[in-house]
Formats: structure tokens, sequence, C-alpha cells
């Protein structure tokens, strides 16, 4: 179900610390929004296996599953469902309210990186994603090449390619439609996104490494939230509620940086800034700041904060700001002007050399009125 404003499970179980060594890892992530809002339940498991030293396979699969109520515009005379559209509706009966909705995901991928003689690394990549309405394809190919036979720094090329499918509710005002709206079919409907990335890695000392990247991603095809609706024409008698429509192409590139220090021998903190803009008028800045704190050989301490800020795409109005004759429109709150902070804390204990258990529980705030937290806890086996 894409009636989600919160952020996605998979992202967040991205937060795990990369092991380079032979491990399995089970993961559980449960996330909770304010106001019984969207709920996340989402066990995942990983599998990282080198193959001698050219080659190392990483699996991973997470089953979510998805509930809660989302804001959006329906007519209440025809009931509070992501569907309640109509023209010409009673003024009255034009209610911006929470719609409830519950979904589920699974979702894998596999990625082998093979080294060469010279030791650059070429990584191939694959997942695939599938709910009740929304079907993902992605393949991924990245070359890293070492510009110095003493392996201090690096440059990156890396290009992804994604497919998606999404069911959408048939439009009975749509010309191209293919499906019979009366029937209460499904069509589908499809968009492609591509992103390119390049990166330079620099370690600058023994104690610390810098990494800038550049990236474009260009998205195009069916761009918007099938369940999110829009109202036109308000006159105070009347009102149209209707899907929204965004543009059916987005571009946009953006730059990041990311600094790590060891500031003393069991103290390290590492830095980041990234940038996005898009010719959706959305402009971001993301700043990322964690601190890892190693009090014996047998504990790691992670602690956080993250803060983002976005400018409005330039057809969003939100809750009672209409369109009129606007070819595009949304008033889908991810794509307004918000800034949002997240506090981060993790603790991995090592019970053994081989076996260790985590615990992260974390606070996400947005200005826009959404607050959140999301537990992470798990264990890990090396092997």
């Amino acid at each position: 179900m894409q009636l989600r404003i919160s952020l996605a499970a998979a992202t967040l179980l991205a937060s795990m610390a990369v092991q380079a060594e032979d491990y399995v890892s089970l993961q559980y992530l449960q996330y909770n929004e304010s106001e019984n809002r969207t709920a996340v339940s989402a066990p995942s498991l990983m599998l990282n296996k080198d193959f001698g030293t050219d080659y190392t396979l990483n699996v991973n699969v997470v089953a979510d599953a998805v509930s809660g109520a989302s804001e959006n515009y329906y007519d209440a005379a025809s009931g509070a469902s992501a569907f309640s559209r109509g023209i010409g509706v009673n003024a009255t009966d034009v209610t911006y309210a929470n719609v409830e909705y519950e979904d589920t995901r699974v979702a894998g991928g596999a990625s082998l990186i093979t080294r060469f003689d010279n030791r650059d690394e070429l990584t191939v990549g694959l997942n695939y994603s599938s709910e009740s309405d929304f079907y993902s394809t992605e393949g991924s190919l990245e070359y890293m090449h070492w510009l110095t036979s003493s392996k201090n720094n690096s440059l990156s090329l890396g290009v992804s390619y994604q497919s998606n499918e999404i069911l959408v509710e048939c439009n009975p005002d749509s010309a191209t439609s293919s499906c019979d709206a009366g029937s209460g079919a499904s069509e589908a409907m499809t968009n492609d996104v591509i992103n390119v990335q390049a990166s330079f890695f620099q370690n600058i000392n023994s104690e610390s490494y810098l990494k800038a990247s550049l990236f474009y991603v260009g998205d195009s095809g069916y761009l918007s939230n099938p369940y999110s609706n829009v109202v036109r024409n308000y006159d105070g008698i009347n009102a149209d509620v209707v899907a929204e429509n965004r543009p059916d192409s987005r571009t946009a590139y953006g730059a990041s940086f990311k600094y790590a220090n060891a500031i003393t021998s069991n103290l390290s903190a590492h830095l980041g800034y990234r940038y996005y803009t898009d010719d959706w008028d959305i402009d971001s800045h993301t700043i990322d700041t964690d601190f890892y704190y190693e009090p014996s050989s047998n504990w790691l301490i992670k602690l956080g904060l993250r803060y983002y800020m976005q400018s409005e795409a330039n057809f969003y109005s939100g809750q009672k700001d209409y369109f009129t004759n606007e070819e595009f429109a949304s008033s889908d709150v991810r794509l307004s002007d918000f800034d949002a902070i997240t506090y981060k804390t993790d603790l991995e204990y090592k019970v053994t050399e081989d076996f260790s258990v985590n615990f992260g529980a974390n606070y996400y705030d947005q200005s826009s009125g959404i607050d959140a937290i999301y537990l992470i806890t798990g264990v890990t086996y090396k092997f």
C-alpha cells in the first residue's frame, strides 16, 4: 500500500554496521508513528560470505507488515477510503482526515563483489520487492578502481536501473484508461528509475578518511501516489475530489560528503552532508553526525543526530489550499516544506568472539506534525 508518509523499513535496516567477514545476522525492526498512524514490523535476515579473497556474496531478505492511517482528502458521503472521490461533491462532505490502510511487503536482494588481480572491485547487485499493489525490480553495477598501489585513494562509478509496476484504480474520466472502472478493477502503471553515482575516496592518514560523491537520478513514467487525493474547484457549495497528478518525469542530482576520524583509540566521529535538488523545485540538505565509543572490547556504543530539511514541490498545496485547473497538483505532505531531526542510539554487545547482540532506539521528529519511535534489535553470528 503506497499510502505512506513515513520512513521506509528497508532504509532503517540499513543502519546496521557493515562487517568485512563471514556472518549471518537476524534483525527485527518496530516502527511506530504518533497518533496511531503508520506502524511497521519488519524482521530481516542477512548473510555475508567470502569465497577466498576474490569474491564476497551478500544476501538479504526482509518481510514487513504495515498498518495505520494516513491523512487524505475524501468524499465523506461515500465513506472514508482512499477512493472516495467525486465530481461536484457537496462542500460539507469534503473531509481531510485519516484513512486506514494495511499491507505486507516481501523484499530480497543479493550482491556479489569480484576482486581482480590489481584488487579493483566490481559489484553486481539485484533486488526485488513485492507488495499487494507495487512490484519493483532493480539491477546495479559498481566499479571501484584503486588510484595508487598503496590503496589510499580510489574512484568508484556505479549505476542502477529500477523498474516498477503500480496497480492503480481505473479512472472513469480518463480517455486512455484500459480497464472498466465500473468493475472495480485496477490497471498496471509503470515507472523507471536510473541512478548514477561517482565517488572519490581518500585516506587522509591512519586515523581519518574522506569520501565525496556526485549523483544523478532520473525518474520517468507514473510518479503519482495512487491513493492521494486533491480538491479542485472548491466554491463553498461544491468541489471536485480527484486523484492527485504529478509530472511523468523528474530529474535530480546532488553531492554528498563523508568524513571519519578516530579521535582516540576507542572514540571515532563520522560526519556527513548531502545536498539534493530536482526539477520539481525540491531542494534538500541532510547533516549526519555519528559517534562510536568502545568502553571495552565487548561493548560498542553509537550516538547520532540527523538533521534534514527540504523545500516544497512547485505543484504542492496543503490543507485548505485547493486547486483549480492546474495540470499538476498534490497535497502529499512528503512534498511539502519541512525539516526533521532523528536522534539515534545503538548498543552492541559481544557475547563471545563470534556472537553479538545489538539494540537501537531512535526518535524521529518532523515539523509537519509527524513523529515516530523505531527500535532495532538483533543478533549476529560470525563463522
